[in-house]
């Protein structure tokens, strides 16, 4: 609970009129959250726009509402006008929480691939050396002992402060989180300290809402130009895009890669697809890594995690330990195993540069085909979709085009859009539309050594058709269609089939 004017104190800009001296109990964006002592922020969504629940807020208790254009309120009600109300909320939610990024360690890690993995892989490190660890992402927001599901990778503004809060109250001094394109064009981390940043890799995706791969590049090098000087910066220079981040980030540097000479770099690397080896040099001495995670992607995400491991001051026996603990992550590259004497991986790979990494990964891992299926979402970058037909076509020996999140499209006309890349590529393929049919379909189609991949739902448990939001996991539809293809052949044994 605070005053209201307190709160204003942070809003340089401001038109207020009504009473200031009042208890704010509260601050919510949703109208629905509202309780009665709450100050109501109208933020603009995608679909839609927060001024139009102003009076829905007001009859649930709201007793100040920020706006960003003028509209009637009731009497008493103070209003206060500002340039733009989600940077006004994020300047808002760091007072009301008394700035708890400034009491974290906070790691944050942004790129087009390898957030994900790389955030899990820190987390690992830390817990083996028995440091409490908060983690936030596209898959799940840990805090303490409690997992809550991402509804998307980087938490508006108000609810990443609530959950810094709740990590200081439980006395977790490390956290580590996915800063997506959209979080730092949004304005949800402002106000954030961060200790360390990380650059994993860029390539396009997002184009819908950045519109060129240039302002994409500006909007994650945003996280860097943010940090403090006394803060480090990780960065993979194996990137082309590295050099233009390196220039504008104001802190000491801490490099990584494979093929360039890097501060933390990989060597004798050997892959399979139970996972993968190497050495690593760092500024502790040279360990040596025997990694669960398969891919030569997963070495570089790993050399991410060493480096902010490293700059923490982690011993390197707990960074080998942490990272050899960890056995998979959630819907990348994962191994559907149940007997079958073919492969089977899941993967979130969902725009071309992912794809082709996995696909490439594949490759090195298998002698057998490569059969995959893939669908790209509806209501998304547009330009991807032919882009990873060739992909597609290119890395793959059989693919399945099929429904990802449709969302409002016609799902025909995404399948048609990843079609002219596979033309383009010469590329054999089919499209089945139901994805569960797609699944079936590779699964019947894959023989001894093959290698299935499903690629673009990883970890999610819903599909999105029109308006409907169904449940949908790609790995649990993997392992039912294989248990019941197992049970039908020793059915046929018995029976003499």
């Amino acid at each position: 609970m605070v005053q209201l004017n307190e709160l204003l104190d942070v809003l340089k800009e401001k038109e207020v009129s009504g009473p200031q001296d009042i208890e704010i109990k509260g601050i919510n964006y949703v109208s629905e959250r509202v309780e009665e002592g709450s100050l109501f922020v109208a933020i603009k969504g995608f679909r839609t726009d927060g001024h139009l629940f102003i009076n829905e807020a007001l009859l649930k208790g709201a007793r100040a509402v920020v706006v960003e254009k003028k509209v009637p309120l009731g009497e008493g009600v103070t209003g206060i006008l500002v340039p733009d109300t989600r940077k006004a909320l994020a300047l808002l939610a760091d007072r009301f929480y008394y700035h708890p990024s400034k009491r974290l360690k906070l790691i944050g890690i942004t790129g087009t691939n390898g957030k994900t993995t790389t955030s899990y892989l820190i987390e690992a490190i830390l817990t083996a050396n028995r440091k409490r660890c908060g983690l936030l992402g596209t898959i799940a927001h840990k805090i303490g002992g409690k997992t809550i599901p991402a509804q998307i990778t980087t938490p508006e503004s108000l609810d990443l402060q609530r959950y810094f809060s709740q990590l200081v109250e439980k006395r977790i001094r490390y956290a580590v989180m996915e800063v997506s394109s959209h979080s730092l064009e949004l304005f949800r981390i402002e106000k954030v300290k961060f200790s360390i940043a990380v650059f994993t890799n860029l390539s396009i995706d997002h184009l819908d809402f950045h519109q060129t791969i240039d302002a994409y590049l500006e909007a994650k090098t945003g996280l860097f130009k943010r940090l403090a000087k006394r803060a480090f910066a990780v960065i993979n220079i194996d990137d082309p895009r590295s050099k233009y981040i390196k220039e504008r980030t104001p802190c000491s540097i801490l490099t990584y890669g494979i093929e360039k000479e890097a501060d933390i770099r990989a060597r004798d690397i050997e892959l399979s697809l139970k996972g993968s080896s190497f050495r690593v040099k760092t500024n502790q001495g040279d360990l040596d890594i025997n990694l669960p995670l398969p891919g030569r992607h997963n070495v570089y995400n790993a050399l991410a995690a060493i480096g902010v491991c490293s700059l923490l001051k982690i011993p390197p026996s707990a960074i080998k330990k942490g990272l050899e603990r960890v056995k998979s992550i959630p819907g990348r590259f994962e191994r559907i195993d149940e007997g079958q004497d073919f492969s089977v991986i899941v993967d979130y790979a969902h725009t071309d540069d992912a794809l082709e990494r996995v696909l490439v990964t594949c490759r090195e891992l298998t002698k057998g085909r490569i059969i995959l299926v893939f669908g790209c979402g509806g209501d998304r970058d547009r330009s991807k979709r032919p882009l990873m037909g060739e992909v597609a076509a290119r890395c793959s020996d059989y693919t399945i085009i099929t429904n990802d999140n449709p969302r409002s499209e016609e799902p025909l006309s995404i399948a048609s859009s990843i079609e002219v890349g596979m033309e383009r590529g010469n590329g054999r393929y089919t499209i089945i539309l139901d994805r569960e049919e797609a699944i079936r379909k590779a699964l019947e189609e894959a023989a001894l050594g093959d290698l299935v991949l499903i690629a673009g739902k990883g970890h999610e448990t819903t599909q999105t058709i029109g308006t409907q939001v169904l449940p949908f996991d790609d790995r649990e539809v993997a392992r039912r269609i294989l248990r019941e293809r197992e049970r039908d052949r020793r059915d046929g044994e018995a029976n003499g089939w």
